[in-house]
């Protein structure tokens, strides 16, 4: 096999597909961290005041991680329509536009969960439903993002 044919080789069916997944993932690591900031803040001051610490706080860092699912969701959904090596510059467009979509809602869910984490820490016991609610707000604009960018793929 020479060097021109290897090069002349596309793989069907892939056109950075994964480029949606890393960038979810990314936004997930970036909104887990920036609740887990928060958590940690409001652990510390639970422990110096000698309270019980919040478990509502470990579910706010671990919301933004749903969103590394629907990037995975979408890229199968990519790979699935097994669409022409043509279009492969359209699909890595397509996968990273709705990749930042995504990765914004886990960076902002991480921003309110940490919000949600220093005013647990003033009352622990009034909005619990509420940052969560905040939260699933922000969780449906990841959820849209995947659903729409997957009706925009031909075939699938």
């Amino acid at each position: 096999m020479t060097l021109t044919t290897i090069l002349a080789t596309t793989v069907a069916g892939f056109g950075g597909h994964a480029i949606a997944l890393g960038i979810a993932g990314v936004g997930s690591a970036i909104g887990t961290g920036i609740a887990g900031m928060g958590a940690v803040g409001l652990w510390k001051q639970s422990i110096r005041d000698k309270k019980k610490l919040p478990s509502l706080a470990l579910a706010m860092v671990g919301m933004p991680l749903s969103q590394v699912i629907y990037g995975m969701i979408f890229m199968n959904s990519m790979i699935g329509a097994n669409l022409s090596p043509d279009s492969y510059t359209n699909q890595m467009i397509w996968a990273f536009f709705i990749g930042i979509a995504i990765a914004a809602s886990a960076i902002m869910q991480g921003r309110v969960g940490a919000a949600a984490c220093a005013n647990l820490a003033v009352d622990d016991k009034q909005g619990s439903g509420m940052y969560i609610a905040a939260m699933g707000i922000i969780e449906t604009v990841a959820l849209l993002a995947m659903v729409f960018g997957m009706g925009g793929i031909p075939g699938a």
